[in-house]
């Protein structure tokens, strides 16, 4: 409530109010970006294009045919599988008054950089789920055929993750250093997999004691050999699922994938930039030198490397529209 100066018949009253201004700006909501960290990421050199390939032979079909003496048996023509992608460059910029530059109670252009900064990274991130995500291994929750039969009830579960992890053992995907895999989820699903009994008892009779145990820090961490990242960038199908009585269900992607199973890259001369011009850098476009300029941009393609190696389960959760 502001503070008023009170007294007899001259008093000033009101007049002399002030506001309080707090000489911080509020934090911004931001979303854990988890989807660019596991890609294998690499740069395209100046002078190289913008366009790039990445090979691999495809595995060997192994012959336990024994050999003729003396005779070689059919040759065996290798495979090389590619995946191309081409580079592009994302950004945005505003533009500020010398006025509120340099009277601003605020400091505009640092308080700026840093939001700018947030949405380059919220950017690069969801550009990186939405290659993750077109995955051709799906995997449907419950008794699902295709999305557009995932409906209520039909839950990430442990189930699902045994399921999902015995598809990429069967196809031999490449583990990460640590010796697991990663999972990407939503805290909607992230919740339901707190009420699946199954998690719930692994971590009260398997798990360690005390409040590191998963159960007191209201994150998964690690279960099955899988690391789970819990943001809300992860991917959601809106209104792509079953519908009832003209409602059709939210699809949440959890993805569960190996090392190598995508990749990122950037053009090493133009990766990541913020950049301010400041009033009067403009010429004839700022004839009176009255507006700075506050941007980003970077560069950035990916490309899914291995299928077999990346698993989108497809569900409904419990909080979300079924």
């Amino acid at each position: 409530m502001p503070l008023s100066i009170r007294g007899g018949a001259n008093a000033l009253g009101n007049t002399e109010d002030r506001e309080f201004w707090v000489r911080k700006m509020l934090a911004r909501a931001v979303p854990k970006q988890y989807h660019g960290q596991f890609g294998d990421k690499d740069f395209i050199p100046v002078r190289n294009g913008q366009s790039v390939e990445w090979r691999r032979f495809s595995s060997f079909t192994t012959s336990t045919t024994a050999l003729t003496e003396g005779t070689p048996g059919a040759e065996t023509i290798p495979t090389v599988v590619t995946v191309t992608a081409t580079v592009n460059q994302y950004g945005m910029f505003y533009r500020q008054t010398e006025i509120a530059d340099s009277q601003s109670i605020d400091d505009l252009r640092a308080e700026g950089a840093e939001a700018l900064g947030e949405a380059m990274g919220d950017a690069y991130d969801l550009l990186t789920r939405n290659v993750m995500r077109g995955t051709t291994t799906i995997q449907y929750a419950s008794t699902a055929g295709s999305r557009v039969a995932v409906g209520s009830g039909m839950r990430l579960n442990a189930a699902e993750l045994r399921e999902a992890l015995a598809t990429l053992k069967t196809n031999n995907a490449l583990q990460f250093e640590d010796g697991g895999y990663k999972a990407i989820i939503h805290p909607r699903t992230e919740a339901d997999l707190f009420n699946d009994p199954t998690i719930v008892n692994a971590f009260s009779y398997a798990g360690e004691r005390g409040s590191g145990n998963p159960l007191f820090q209201g994150k998964l961490g690690r279960y099955l050999g899988t690391d789970f990242y819990t943001t809300s960038n992860a991917s959601i199908q809106a209104a792509a699922g079953l519908s009832v009585a003209a409602t059709s269900a939210d699809v949440y992607q959890t993805l569960i994938f190996g090392k190598q199973a995508y990749g990122i890259v950037e053009l090493s001369a133009l990766t990541t930039d913020l950049i301010y011009h400041p009033a009067g850098s403009s010429g004839v476009f700022d004839p009176l030198n009255q507006l700075s300029s506050q941007g980003y941009k970077f560069s950035h393609t990916g490309a899914i490397l291995n299928n077999s190696w990346i698993v989108s389960i497809e569900h409904t959760t419990s909080l979300g529209v079924e």
